[in-house]
């Protein structure tokens, strides 16, 4: 075995890209909450619109060229320097098309200068991380992880630097994304030099057209599983956008940030099981069944708390951190129930994945999205940006509940084991739901929160909701090896 494909060294590296992508979330939404307050929901709306409508073409531009590229050059190492400047090439291909498409639509529906302005910043962003993207998939395809994570913490450490010191001068629209282009000009400048300095490539275009159109049939099916995820996170702000104003855009921005910031810690927990799950897929259906409903029971524990606590705390956290958004209290209270869906929905996935069924996955994000924007475009109209959020709840459990009807053909899902489990989660984050509904008039929700995290673990310890095995499983998840 190579160096880079060292056990040890996988593991060292997964561990130092998580804890990347942790700092990276959490510097992000100190930024975001900073900034939000700063600007005010028409404006904020503005700016998520812009990034939202150029993160939607950015399909065009990956066309799954990333994950069909780390899969060649990781199969075919020996041929890396003869498909790189190829897979470049195509790169920069479909980046042109996705800038002609992104501009052309804004075009034809119509958009006011000032805001085709903020999409020419947007675009030059979306190109910008797309070669990014592709430049670290060299050293993905070795499974090392380590230049993309310094890369990510100081593109992210460069916009918060110059963000607060922008939005100190300035609310403008147009430099504040500025920033943004900023940190990820940083970004492709520091993964293109790692490629000059690390490897033998060199970034040169390459035009083997029968090669391209072979890829390009090739990546359909990882652009369509990328799609319908892509498409899922930012059609509901686009929608919004249209069919109300920039305000509601705004409004809705600030749950769907707090929501959607949270499952970090599931992507790592599922990162750390995944490689035995698709081992146990092949070697011990029992293991498999056990670390599948140990996966489930451990982000239930995580996430449950999560969505009591800030359903109950969701007044004092607005009026004290966005006063301005009081508008957004009743979509935070009910949105932050999907917390609790976006966590298990990954071991449902991962399940799917690693015994073979990744079609079916695409199929179940293909059903989600249709049903989301069929949903987004019956209900907003009515309810305006809350009909947003009530999509955005009902599809979170929509898939899971497409996952299950799956993963229970494959492994047991809820056992006796796991139901009681379950039980426990629940009648505990009960308990401390009271706790912080009966303390919150009385004291700071940053006071409360902690005291309620310590109430809520040892209620899992006197209800034993883990057994000796249980504890043993997750210290080894969380070691690094």
């Amino acid at each position: 075995m190579s160096k880079n494909h060292h056990s040890k060294q996988v593991a060292r590296s997964g561990a130092v890209y998580t804890i990347a992508l942790v700092f990276q979330k959490i510097l992000s939404f100190a930024y975001f909450s900073v900034f939000a307050r700063a600007l005010g929901p028409e404006a904020l709306g503005a700016y998520i619109f812009a990034l939202s409508f150029s993160a939607l073409f950015s399909l065009i531009a990956d066309f799954g060229i990333v994950s069909l590229a780390i899969r060649t050059f990781s199969q075919n190492p020996e041929k890396q320097k003869e498909y790189f400047p190829t897979f470049f090439t195509l790169r920069m291909g479909l980046a042109v098309i996705s800038l002609v498409a992104l501009h052309g639509s804004a075009l034809i529906v119509g958009y006011p200068a000032e805001l085709r302005i903020l999409l020419a910043i947007t675009s030059v962003i979306m190109v910008m991380d797309a070669f990014t993207a592709y430049f670290y998939t060299v050293f993905r395809a070795q499974q090392n992880l380590f230049y993309e994570a310094l890369g990510t913490v100081f593109s992210q450490i460069t916009i918060f630097g110059l963000g607060l010191f922008a939005i100190a001068k300035t609310n403008n629209l147009k430099v504040l994304l500025a920033v943004i282009a900023c940190g990820s000009l940083f970004h492709v400048i520091f993964s293109s030099l790692l490629i000059r300095r690390k490897t033998k490539l060199t970034v040169r275009l390459n035009l083997n057209w029968p090669l391209m159109r072979e890829w390009i049939v090739r990546a359909l099916p990882f652009f369509m599983a990328a799609g319908f995820i892509k498409a899922y996170n930012t059609i509901d702000s686009i929608l919004i956008k249209n069919l109300i104003n920039d305000e509601a855009v705004g409004l809705y921005a600030i749950p769907a940030k707090i929501v959607f910031t949270f499952p970090f810690m599931a992507l790592a927990v599922t990162a750390a099981v995944y490689p035995a799950m698709a081992s146990y897929a092949v070697e011990s259906k029992e293991r498999l069944a056990s670390i599948f409903s140990r996966t489930l029971q451990l982000l239930l524990t995580i996430s449950l708390p999560i969505s009591v606590g800030i359903y109950f705390l969701a007044e004092p956290i607005m009026m004290r951190v966005w006063p301005d958004f009081s508008a957004s209290i009743p979509a935070l209270k009910i949105l932050i129930w999907a917390v609790v869906f976006l966590y298990i929905e990954f071991p449902f996935g991962s399940l799917l994945n690693a015994t073979g069924n990744e079609r079916r996955n695409t199929i179940n994000r293909g059903i989600q999205l249709i049903v989301f924007v069929s949903l987004n475009l019956m209900l907003i109209p009515t309810y305006g940006f809350m009909g947003a959020v009530y999509a955005a709840l009902f599809c979170s459990m929509l898939i899971v509940f497409l996952g299950w009807l799956k993963a229970r053909t494959i492994v047991p899902v809820f056992t006796w084991r796991i139901v009681g489990s379950i039980t426990k989660i629940i009648v505990a984050s009960g308990i401390m739901g009271f706790v912080v509904y009966y303390f919150r008039e009385e004291y700071s929700f940053l006071i409360v929160i902690p005291v309620a995290a310590v109430i809520y673990g040892m209620l899992l310890l006197l209800f034993r909701a883990y057994t000796a095995e249980d504890w043993r499983w997750i210290k080894g998840v969380m070691r690094v090896q």
